[in-house]
């Protein structure tokens, strides 16, 4: 490292066709034999996982523990969807997952809101959306948790997809702490 920089500083100093004609001729290696035919040649591969396989195994498992779920649920509004949307003013899209209930109350929401600009641009005086899907899903919760709890009591293939969704979510963190030891990261 040390001998690199300082050739590139004599280079900067006094130019290419001065210096080079000033150092001491280098001896050349001669080419090494090619191999012949009967010689054998030792392959090496290198595997390895990538990060973005490894989030996606994560993926994976939460969607077979959810469609496991889902099956299992008596209760439609506790049925999990999962959908990759981008927010307002972003191209990255990010996965989010709501029951039944909060995208029927996110929906009924939205409807509001529109009926309420509609009623302000024809003069009236539109009311404000009542309904709150963090409300919604809040006064249901503890029916939701105890849903929840009952059919992972009761099923252990439900139990299985939980650990598997554990698992993968540790790799994927034990590989990118190993990769990124040491190293500054900034989340928003």
């Amino acid at each position: 490292m040390q001998k690199k920089w300082i050739w590139v500083a004599v280079v900067a100093v006094c130019g290419p066709p001065i210096c080079l004609a000033a150092q001491p001729a280098v001896p050349v290696a001669p080419p090494a034999p090619a191999a012949s035919p009967t010689e054998i040649i030792e392959e090496v591969v290198v595997q390895g996982t990538r990060l973005y396989e490894l989030r996606e195994a994560i993926v994976v498992a939460e969607n077979r523990f959810f469609a496991r779920y889902n099956e299992l649920n008596k209760v439609d509004d506790f049925d999990i969807e999962c959908e990759l949307t981008a927010p307002t003013g972003s191209k990255l899209k990010q996965r989010g997952c709501l029951t039944k209930m909060q995208h029927k109350a996110q929906s009924d929401q939205a409807r509001e809101f529109l009926q309420m600009m509609q009623d302000q641009a024809s003069g009236l005086s539109g009311t404000p959306p009542v309904t709150d899907p963090n409300t919604v899903f809040l006064a249901k919760y503890e029916d939701y948790k105890e849903n929840m709890l009952y059919l992972l009591k009761m099923n252990p293939e439900l139990r299985r997809l939980v650990r598997e969704r554990e698992d993968a979510e540790k790799r994927y963190n034990e590989e990118r702490k190993r990769r990124f030891k040491g190293r500054w990261i900034l989340f928003e």
